[in-house]
């Protein structure tokens, strides 16, 4: 694991060294003799998986479709499925009938989920607050 850690580490710095500042759209490698052109997407979503390793952190890499069914939206959020069904059914998020199946588009669970994270993050720090007042040591 320490190693894994390391070698990361040392990869990561030399890609962001490598790429740092490009605003290409590819880059392109040499391996072997071969040349390999990978989009500037991948490239971050590399940069990022790496430095999680180097920090000694597992990573999970999942690909959605625009367009996601309720138990791929509900795998999203961590959640059941008859939960988000309750969540589309009150209209906390969008979604559209096929046929007798729903659908629900990624960027709105996406938005759902980062308005879901502000509003824990806030009630979190109102706590915080009110604990430092009442002198709780926190």
């Amino acid at each position: 694991m320490a190693k894994d850690q390391k070698d990361a580490r040392q990869s990561v710095e030399v890609l962001k060294r490598i790429t740092g500042g490009t605003k290409q759209d590819a880059v392109v490698f040499q391996v072997e003799g071969t040349s390999i052109s990978v989009p500037r997407k991948a490239i971050l979503i590399l940069e990022k998986v790496l430095d999680e390793m180097a920090d000694g952190r597992n990573v999970e890499i999942a690909s959605f479709s625009k367009e996601l069914t309720t138990q791929e939206a509900a795998d999203f959020l961590k959640v059941s499925r008859p939960h988000l069904v309750k969540l589309l059914e009150t209209g906390k998020i969008p979604y559209k009938k096929v046929g007798p199946r729903r659908r629900v588009l990624l960027e709105d669970v996406k938005k759902y989920d980062s308005l879901l994270r502000e509003t824990r993050n806030s009630a979190l720090d109102k706590l915080v607050r009110e604990a430092q007042e009442m002198g709780l040591g926190y």
